[in-house]
């Protein structure tokens, strides 16, 4: 079978070869792309985005990086949209995968596909959802952060702006959405939000398999930072930073010694002149709720190193005010490490509330310390759902079933018995 998958992230193993910088994003495409490269009866070819031209083999599968220069929320051109067509004439896939909507290269390959007759054969994974995010961007903020006007928001966009860039990209998801048959799901919520947009198109269900370096470990209560606190990251509002703070704020009254850890973004080192509002904002929070010894930037973290810090830390906390399935969840989950989630979106599929961690509004950072200090002061209790929610992820995340069940889903989709 020969399948062509189109991605917004170049793999780490091309990114190697090309001496291209490094990503920490899209891991369960990682795993995935291995497995299937090494099975005989699958030929796998790789379609990303680059800044220049590439083209080659690696690790079993064969790729193409095609530029593409124009503003992210643009629809791409019949010269972007060429190239793919070329691509599919010389591959002739039996399966194309489309991961994500969230780019413009999504619906050029549908548009491909069209020309060439394909159309049939194109399923589209379903990762966050532009269309719907764009509502949430705010995420609880006040007006006049939204409309921020720092020299930063002057010149690269407000937070008002990267809302409607997301609507923006949200029509060209749609579009896809729409003229696609099938799509690769694994939440209520983005079979709510499909359905929506293409009530006749055919829903798949089909776990994530993450990384291969969150399979092995295991969280551990005696060897953790007591009283600490992980937060993958935070790099815009939506990820709910400012909502964490003020939890954080009232734990502190409780646990002077609480500390938080963020991944990416690191607030401390942005000059006051680069700052956006939203920015200077958090940092503001952390000044004025005395905060600035309980917070740290750890910076951008690979696999290894976000494998430490789950493991170092009392609690994984993702904060958002929308998500689909965060993989930092399943993550944190796969290493048995205690987690309190917001309930937005499709969160609720992977961790049972009560039982293998705690669910909370996302706009009640009241009840997110509350669960905070439930977890602090029943440690026992809370490696008994540590346990649970680990066992839980490794049913969710299991490579093999999840392989199994998208060569189930290629095979449906080419028409094999």
């Amino acid at each position: 079978m020969r399948v062509m998958w189109l991605g917004n992230i170049i793999l780490p193993a091309i990114a190697e070869k090309e001496n291209s910088p490094a990503v920490f994003v899209g891991g369960w495409m990682v795993g995935l792309s291995k497995h299937l490269s090494s099975m005989k009866n699958i030929d796998l070819v790789y379609i990303f985005d680059s800044q220049k031209k590439m083209a080659g083999e690696v690790d079993g599968y064969k790729y193409r990086g095609i530029p593409c220069n124009t503003n992210s929320s643009q629809k791409l051109g019949k010269e972007y949209v060429s190239q793919l067509i070329i691509a599919l004439h010389e591959f002739k896939p039996d399966v194309i995968h489309i991961w994500g909507t969230e780019n413009q290269h999504s619906l050029a390959m549908v548009e491909a596909a069209e020309a060439t007759g394909l159309l049939d054969r194109v399923v589209i994974s379903i990762q966050g959802m532009v269309s719907v995010y764009a509502k949430h961007y705010g995420a609880y903020l006040p007006e006049h952060i939204l409309h921020g006007k720092t020299l930063k928001d002057i010149v690269k966009g407000n937070l008002k702006r990267g809302e409607g860039l997301f609507r923006e990209k949200g029509y060209l998801e749609c579009e896809a959405i729409k003229k696609v048959g099938h799509v690769i799901g694994r939440t209520d919520w983005d079979k709510a939000c499909t359905w929506e947009i293409n009530p006749k198109v055919c829903y798949h269900h089909n776990n994530e398999t993450l990384r291969d370096e969150f399979y092995s470990g295991s969280w551990e209560y005696e060897k953790c930072e007591v009283h600490s606190l992980f937060c993958s990251q935070a790099h815009y509002p939506i990820k709910g930073l400012h909502l964490m703070l003020n939890a954080l704020q009232i734990v502190k009254g409780i646990y002077p010694d609480v500390k938080l850890y963020i991944g990416g973004k690191n607030y401390y080192e942005i000059p006051k002149y680069q700052r956006n509002a939203y920015e200077q904002y958090i940092l503001n929070l952390i000044q004025n709720g005395g905060l600035k010894n309980n917070v740290f930037f750890v910076g951008k973290l690979n696999a290894e190193q976000m494998k430490k810090r789950y493991l170092d830390s009392n609690i994984f906390i993702s904060p958002s005010s929308i998500e689909n399935s965060p993989n930092s969840v399943g993550e944190a989950m796969l290493l048995g490490v205690p987690v309190i989630a917001s309930r937005v979106g499709g969160v609720h599929n992977m961790l049972r509330d009560g039982e293998e961690g705690y669910l909370y509004p996302a706009d009640e950072p009241y009840m997110l310390a509350f669960y905070i200090k439930e977890m602090f002061e029943n440690a026992e209790h809370t490696k008994i759902m540590a346990l649970k929610g680990k066992k839980h992820a490794e049913l969710t995340h299991d490579p093999k079933k999840n392989l199994e069940d998208l060569l189930l889903i290629y095979k449906e989709i080419k028409g094999e018995d």
